[in-house]
């Protein structure tokens, strides 16, 4: 893991000369929580390019493309020694040594020399120092030295034990343990004339001078060797290196640089001038260095007994951050005749400012202690806003030109022919005019009274106000300049959806910035209007919080994690320079965001622990090659994690199939190892927005969705400018479930479900329908049967009634026939008996003619044709009926069951017979003859059937 800690010391504690030459620098921390390496780092080395090599207590580091990787053995050997010879990583630790080499996948495999070894017993041999000469590789350890002639390993021949093996320009050298120093010269080390002087010190490193002379570093001093004789190197500051206790020595193009036990790093240029003792108070892990390299760009590699460091010379970006600086919060700061002052939440301080530039040796000034906001030249004169009122700064010195309590801001503002000042306090908006000797407070403007951190101008003369809490305001003074007659809350009305309290002024456009959107006012329309013209220059979304001019139309717009410079002129817009602040190990004040153009080259970002000095100058020098990135390595796996390499230099398409469907990438950069390296990527297809820039090398996407992708990322440079976007494309398969097949396999199935649907529903609906006719069928046989029934009832009911009036006239006739009959007989018995009393008194004839008459009237046919019919009609045919199954009943027979169909009794017929009753019952007797009648059968209920 690495963590940037960058820190740029030109303060020096006790510096208080501007003789001692400074330098910029930046200080990468690497913590190992991932991978899990040890603290100490023994041993550097690097390819020339982009990699490098640490010797580590639990293996070999590789460092490469903004990632790292821990190579161990399986013992875990401690690895003492690491160098990087012909293109080949060797490896020196506890009785072993020995060479890495690449896999096809580029993973490194070691191969030990022992084995080459005539007797491969080491004796408990560490080897601490490997160097190449004369075509050998040379392995060193304190009771043995190792040849290695690439086909064989040898154990040369030493008289005594020899201090570490140290290479300068083409020459080996070494120490006898207690004696001078030897030369290697073909397996062979021969005495160095006058190195006696050593014997009583431990030689440490050495480093070619330009001259041709060589430095040594010793436990006792530094020395210099011209091949002829040695002398101490004339530096400053030798004694307490001494004190510290040298370790280990590299030079650069331009500078020396030691590594103490004790106290850490001594830089010195060439010429001995020392310029800078790096420690853990400015950034450093640790104190105890171990290791040194230097790398292509001459940046330093610092391996110490806790820790890996990276430490970047000659950086655009000087950090002023030491802890022991004690200066706080900055908030605004300019630079004054050659003289930097800064304004914090503490006062203000005023440095020094040396001949190369840096700032030293800070003070504060009397009677400043406090919140300051502003600090500003104008008209050639020092202005500062405090926490309780306005100052002229003079001589280092304060004077309160305003008691206005706390003056945020301080501007120019054109009343009329007269140029007057405008500042916005925490209350209100308070006027200045110019004095004798300097700008004085002339009165307070009424009519608007409220604190107000941003105040802007517009080209009608508006003042615009950004409230603390209340939002943006709009005030029109009076023709006086001393009354505000009109003030206008700006919200939604005025297009702005979300509150907002900050109020910019760019290309003399009056400028809000609401959520993630910059609004413009148009004065034409009096509303805000969304201003997208910068929305693709920036790599991601956010806030503006702030907008600051620099001059010749150029301002820098910050953002969250964001700063960059424009040129901006009308609607010319020319992107100059971005920067992160997390590439520089340092956040911006949140709320507070500010940078402060101190000339047309340096700039002053305020930080919450210190500030930073920009110098634009120094950022085309930064890094002489574009840097580009590429996608190091991807990976398919499944579930269970079964995985499979994706070929991403394969030009043609990628097919993953379905299960293989999370996905893990890692990218790289041609950049130096060390150098900070921030990165932005997206999947297209499932995100279109940028990540956050982050200093990851690798992401993983877990169980992606069948579907067209392309994975991109880009990297910034150290000038700012993005790198080329490096793509991978790759393709998810559809499973067979989802494939064109399937689909049409799906849709012929839907189709046929459909119609199977539609099949049934239209059976069911004709079934349903069958049932409804069926139902109204039934329903209208059953209305039908009960409408016959009811036709039928009716017809009964009717047929009853003409029964009922048939049976009654036929009763009716009946009973008149009876009556009739009965009244007859009545008349012939009366004739009958007054024949017998008078005898021949009475006429015979006159008898006959009255009984024949009377039996005549008894016997009448007609009247029995007419008691036929009614009975017919009464009784439904029932003479026909019965003379249809009984053909042998005679007409007095069918009287006489017409008699009985209407259950008369015997005593009943006899009168309509005119016959008495005994001769009722033969007739009956007849007529059961006739019918063929047992004796069990009634004989009335057999006619009633009829």
């Amino acid at each position: 893991m690495l963590k940037f800690a960058i820190i740029v010391f030109a303060l020096l504690a006790g510096c208080h000369h501007t003789g001692i030459a400074q330098i910029s620098y930046q200080v990468s921390n690497y913590t190992f929580d991932e991978p899990r390496a040890g603290n100490q780092n023994w041993d550097i080395a690097g390819d020339g390019s982009q990699r490098i090599f640490v010797a580590n207590n639990y293996g070999l580091l590789l460092l490469e493309n903004a990632s790292i990787r821990l190579y161990e053995l399986p013992e875990r050997t401690i690895f003492r020694s690491v160098a990087y010879i012909d293109g080949v990583i060797y490896t020196g630790s506890f009785e072993d040594f020995g060479y890495w080499e690449p896999d096809e996948s580029g993973e490194l495999h070691y191969r030990s020399l022992v084995p080459l070894l005539d007797d491969p017993d080491m004796n408990n041999d560490e080897i601490w120092k490997i160097v190449e000469h004369q075509g050998k590789v040379y392995f060193h350890s304190f009771g043995s030295i190792y040849s290695y002639d690439f086909d064989k390993v040898y154990r040369l021949d030493t008289d005594g034990s020899f201090m570490f093996l140290h290479r300068s320009g083409d020459d080996i050298f070494t120490q006898r343990v207690g004696g001078g120093l030897y030369r290697l010269n073909r397996d062979i080390f021969e005495p160095i004339p006058g190195s006696d002087i050593f014997s009583s010190e431990e030689t440490k490193s050495f480093a070619g001078l330009p001259d041709g002379s060589i430095l040594i570093a010793t436990s006792g001093g530094m020395y210099t060797y011209n091949g002829q004789q040695f002398e101490n190197w004339q530096a400053d500051m030798i004694d307490e290196i001494i004190v510290n206790k040298i370790n280990t020595m590299v030079r650069t193009s331009n500078k020396i640089i030691i590594g103490t036990i004790l106290n850490g790093l001594y830089v010195y240029d060439l010429e001995g001038n020392f310029l800078k003792n790096i420690t853990t108070r400015n950034e450093l892990q640790n104190n105890t260095i171990l290791s040194l390299a230097v790398d292509p760009v001459d940046n330093l590699w610092v391996g110490m007994d806790k820790g890996l460091d990276y430490v970047a010379f000659d950086t655009p970006i000087n950090t002023y951050r030491d802890p022991s600086l004690g200066i706080g919060s900055v908030y605004t700061a300019a630079l004054y005749q050659n003289e930097l002052y800064i304004g914090t939440n503490q006062g203000i301080y005023w440095f020094k400012r040396d001949i190369d530039g840096f700032f030293y040796d800070k003070t504060l000034i009397p009677d400043s202690q406090g919140q300051v906001w502003f600090i500003k030249e104008i008209d050639g004169l020092l202005y500062s806003g405090l926490n309780d009122g306005t100052y002229h700064i003079q001589n280092k010195r304060l004077r309160k030109i305003s008691s206005a309590d706390g003056g945020y801001t301080l501007k120019s503002y054109q009343h009329s022919n007269r140029q007057v000042l405008l500042q916005s306090t925490y209350s209100d908006l308070v006027v200045y005019h110019e004095g004798m000797l300097a700008w004085e407070q002339a009165y307070t403007m009424s009519g608007f009274s409220t604190p107000a951190r941003f105040m802007e101008f517009d080209h009608l003369g508006n003042i615009w106000i950004g409230h603390t809490v209340k939002g943006v305001f709009q005030l029109q003074p009076n023709l006086n300049f001393d009354t505000i007659v009109q003030v206008r809350t700006m919200g939604p009305g005025q297009g702005l959806n979300r509150s907002t309290n900050r109020v910019f002024k760019l290309d003399n456009r009056i400028m809000v910035p609401s959520a993630d959107t910059l609004y413009q006012w148009d004065s034409i329309n009096e509303r805000f209007l969304p201003f997208t013209d910068l929305d693709s220059y920036f790599t991601e979304k956010g806030s503006v919080r702030n907008i600051v001019p620099v001059g010749n139309q150029r301002y820098w717009i910050i953002k969250q994690n964001e700063i960059s410079l424009f040129e901006i002129h009308f609607n010319s817009i020319r992107h100059i320079f971005r920067m992160l602040p997390g590439m520089y190990g340092f956040e911006l004040m949140e709320g507070y965001e500010n940078i402060i153009p101190l000339n047309d080259n340096l700039h002053l970002i305020c930080l919450d622990d210190g500030f930073a000095i920009l110098n634009l100058d120094q950022i085309s020098r930064a890094e002489n090659h574009q840097p580009f990135v590429r996608i190091h390595s991807a990976m398919a796996a499944n579930d269970q994690d079964k995985r499979i390499k994706i070929q991403t230099n394969d030009p043609g398409p990628i097919a993953l199939p379905y299960h293989q469907n999370t996905i893990h990438l890692t990218w790289a950069t041609n950049q130096i190892a060390g150098n900070r390296a921030y990165f932005q990527y997206r999947l297209r297809t499932l995100e279109e927005d940028w990540s956050q820039w982050t200093a990851s090398t690798d992401i993983s996407y877990l169980r992606l969705p069948s579907g067209d992708y392309s994975f991109d990322v880009r990297s910034i440079g150290p000038d700012g400018l993005l790198t080329p976007t490096a793509s991978l494309a790759f393709t998810i398969v559809k499973p067979w479930y989802l494939s064109t097949w399937a689909y049409i396999i799906y849709a012929f199935l839907l189709i046929s479900f459909i119609l199977s649907i539609r099949l049934y529903i239209s059976r069911k609906r004709w079934k349903t329908r069958g049932k409804e006719l069926e139902l109204e069928r039934e329903k209208m046989l059953l209305e039908k049967e009960l409408a016959e029934k009811e036709i039928i009832k009716l017809t009964n009911e009717k047929l009853q009634t003409e029964v009922d009036h048939k049976s009654s006239q036929l009763a009716t006739n009946t009973m008149a026939i009876m009556r009739k009959n009965d009244l007859l007989n009545t008349i012939k018995t009366e004739l009958l008996n007054q024949k017998k009393e008078m005898g021949n008194r009475l006429p015979v004839t006159y008898i006959s003619q009255l009984t024949n008459l009377i039996d005549s009237g008894l016997q009448d046919e007609h009247e029995w044709e007419i008691f036929e019919q009614l009975y017919d009609q009464a009784h439904g045919d029932f003479f026909k009926r019965l003379k249809k199954k009984y053909p042998q009943l005679t007409p007095s027979d069918l009287r006489l069951c017409a008699y009985l169909r209407m259950n008369l009794s015997s005593k009943e017929i006899a009168p309509l017979l005119s016959i008495s009753i005994r001769g009722v019952e033969e007739r009956r007797y007849r007529l059961r003859k006739r019918l063929n009648l047992s004796t069990d059968t009634n004989l009335t209920e057999l006619i009633m059937t009829f």
